[in-house]
């Protein structure tokens, strides 16, 4: 994600450019047809056009006294204009250009009383770049309940778990697709999966990004170097009060459907500033009902050990817990071939 981030703002700043172009020339064309049939609305506008150029002009020259004059020509033919239009049984709004997003008229950023904040559609359009950016579109075509082999699991009882890993994993697959059927109500938690390696957590997250995707819904999925960085990147913004128009990679994290963090606990013995951040993020999607898949080769002690006593209350707030055990899924495999060759 962070190797693609000014790629990817490059393509969104050209799209948007692009859609205001659209805009504009789809109102010129509606402008030069209205004139071709109304000599009435042709003459109005290039009353128009002159008295946009006068007031041009004046603003230029710093002239109050002319400023002042061809504004209120100005706003008396546009009201004549709006007039006429309805009377051709157009409506008052037919020359407004037609973006794609009426909420920023197409610039990615909203100008409030509060500032300039990040429109949700320029959000919305980094995911899906994102994902387009991403490996991951690749990944899903072998990683995906389809191939999900449960062969590679134990029918042994484990004498500290108390049931076989293959029917914990039946158990397992049982609630993930729960989750994937209960994906949009607020009831539903998110999954955290952890054991040891080569259990197939990170398998089975890819499957759950597939359904959800498949759901026309959006998915990020990050290892948690790339995620704890980003979070890092945020707490800098907020400590040096940076103006954050440009923050589309924490925003995504808010408002992407399916956030998936994997290896959580790979990035080290994080600051504690980041646990602050990394909470107030979980608290942001738990309220906007966001789901987050976590996957970790910690237990539950490593997890204590590594983050505050507030980050795992939140994680056992919002997340259901999910063990991994058994054998090495890659180690399998590897017997499997040595034996293949042996024969």
């Amino acid at each position: 994600m962070m190797t693609n981030k000014k790629k990817i703002i490059e393509m969104i700043n050209r799209i948007y450019q692009q859609r205001r172009q659209n805009a504009e020339i789809a109102r010129e064309r509606k402008i030069a047809q209205l004139s071709s049939n109304s000599k009435d609305f042709a003459i109005l506008n290039e009353k128009i056009t002159k008295a946009g150029l006068k007031l041009s002009q004046a603003s230029l020259s710093q002239n109050q006294a002319e400023i002042e004059k061809y504004s209120k020509i100005l706003d008396s033919l546009l009201q004549k204009r709006t007039k006429l239009l309805i009377e051709l049984g157009l409506g008052s709004n037919y020359l407004e250009p037609e973006y794609t997003c009426q909420a920023c008229q197409d610039t990615g950023f909203i100008v409030s009383e509060n500032g300039i904040e990040v429109c949700r559609c320029r959000t919305q359009l980094f995911i899906e770049l994102l994902y387009e950016q991403s490996k991951l579109k690749d990944i899903l075509k072998e990683h995906n309940f389809k191939n999900f082999n449960l062969e590679y699991y134990s029918k042994e009882v484990d004498p500290q778990e108390g049931i076989s890993p293959y029917e914990n994993m039946l158990n397992i697959i049982k609630e993930v697709k729960k989750f994937v059927k209960n994906f949009d109500k607020p009831s539903q938690k998110g999954l955290l999966f952890y054991g040891s390696t080569g259990l197939g957590k990170t398998f089975l997250a890819h499957c759950i990004a597939k359904e959800i995707i498949d759901k026309k819904k959006t998915v990020i999925f990050l290892d948690s170097i790339a995620f704890f960085e980003i979070l890092k990147e945020k707490y800098s913004k907020m400590v040096r009060l940076y103006d954050e128009v440009d923050d589309e990679e924490y925003k995504s994290l808010e408002e992407v459907d399916l956030l998936i963090i994997d290896d959580l606990g790979n990035e080290g013995k994080s600051p504690e500033f980041c646990h602050g951040v990394f909470q107030s993020l979980l608290d942001k999607r738990y309220l906007t009902n966001k789901k987050t898949v976590i996957t970790t080769n910690y237990n539950i002690d490593g997890l204590l050990k590594l983050y505050s006593d507030k980050t795992m209350g939140r994680l056992h707030e919002y997340f259901m817990f999910l063990h991994f055990f058994g054998e090495d899924i890659r180690v399998i495999k590897a017997k499997t071939q040595l034996e293949r060759r042996a024969t």
